[in-house]
């Protein structure tokens, strides 16, 4: 009878940790669909996803998410719970559409928008099942109907996980410019006059406004260009060879830059943080690197840019600076 009693007692508490776990993995997947993941907010989720079992509680989540058949920018109609697993996922649905209204990032009619402050990033389904993922200091907005799906990234960076349906085309606008894709995953950056897209799955067109196809990127490589289509000969323009990973690694708050400008690099460094990092000179800024920054460490990222550019880290009343 004792062994029973401490039996009942272990199963007991062993389900409570489990449905602790659920809880825990409801709250994480809340927060990341549903708005800013800060700095601090993402160590503590990596943290808890580091146990396996709360990595499998956060993976079951997303496996009913997607069951739950959020595919057309409606809000689902409740059905009946199979298990404790979908009712929560139910309740947590019903979270996110809540948050969300005040957001403007899942709307019924009109064209959501996505916008991300300095040091923000967030990741969200479309309508149709594809993933949209937006980089810090962003503005994305979305369209989609029977016929077509069309993003338009006004200002930043976004990469996107597309669902394939020949029948409605994938096209996200950017500058003067349209990048075509139906299956694949890829990256766009629109930022100082210029845009750049690199692909780590499939193949994408970019074409011009009126739809002609002026160049074709497929797994592996990535163009720069300029955004207002002023006479542009596509035909001199050599994409670059780029690792799939490095596509789109801002996700993971790793950056790459090659061959690229100091003032190009330390502005879009600034973007991950509000303390910013300022230099001091003209020849300082038109120095060129090639350097890869973990921006989650921010002061080893300042100490390996300085060491770099032999430069020194001094911070004063008026900021932190890096000089010569």
């Amino acid at each position: 009878m004792a062994r029973e009693r401490r039996g009942g007692l272990r199963d007991s508490a062993l389900s409570e940790r489990k449905a602790t776990r659920q809880d825990e993995a409801a709250a994480w997947f809340a927060a990341q669909r549903a708005g800013v993941m800060l700095v601090d907010q993402r160590d503590a989720f990596n943290t808890w996803l580091g146990d396996p079992r709360n990595q499998a509680a956060y993976d079951a989540m997303q496996e009913l998410w997607d069951d739950l058949a959020v595919l057309k920018g409606e809000r689902p109609e409740p059905r009946r719970a199979s298990s404790p697993w979908r009712a929560m996922a139910a309740s947590v649905v019903g979270l996110i559409a809540l948050g969300a209204a005040g957001m403007g990032w899942i709307a019924l009619s009109g064209e959501p928008t996505v916008e991300t402050a300095v040091g923000q990033q967030k990741t969200q389904s479309l309508p149709d099942g594809s993933l949209l993922a937006v980089n810090v200091a962003s503005s994305v907005s979305y369209r989609f109907n029977d016929d077509s799906r069309i993003v338009k990234v006004a200002n930043g960076e976004a990469a996107f996980a597309v669902k394939a349906d020949a029948a409605r085309p994938f096209i996200v606008r950017a500058g003067d410019y349209e990048i075509r894709a139906i299956g694949t995953a890829f990256n766009v950056r629109e930022r100082g006059g210029e845009i750049e897209v690199a692909v780590s799955e499939g193949e994408v067109a970019i074409c011009s406004a009126a739809g002609d196809v002026l160049s074709t990127l497929s797994r592996g490589q990535l163009l720069r260009f300029p955004a207002a289509n002023s006479g542009v000969d596509f035909a001199v323009l050599t994409p670059q060879t780029i690792a799939p990973a490095q596509v789109s690694e801002w996700r993971m708050r790793v950056v790459t830059y090659e061959n690229a400008t100091v003032r190009d690099v330390v502005a879009d460094f600034n973007r991950y943080f509000s303390q910013k990092l300022q230099i001091e000179g003209e020849a300082l800024l038109d120095r060129r690197v090639t350097v890869r920054l973990q921006v989650e460490q921010r002061e080893a990222a300042v100490q390996l840019l300085a060491a770099l550019l032999d430069a020194k880290v001094q911070r004063t009343a008026q900021g932190e600076f890096l000089r010569e």
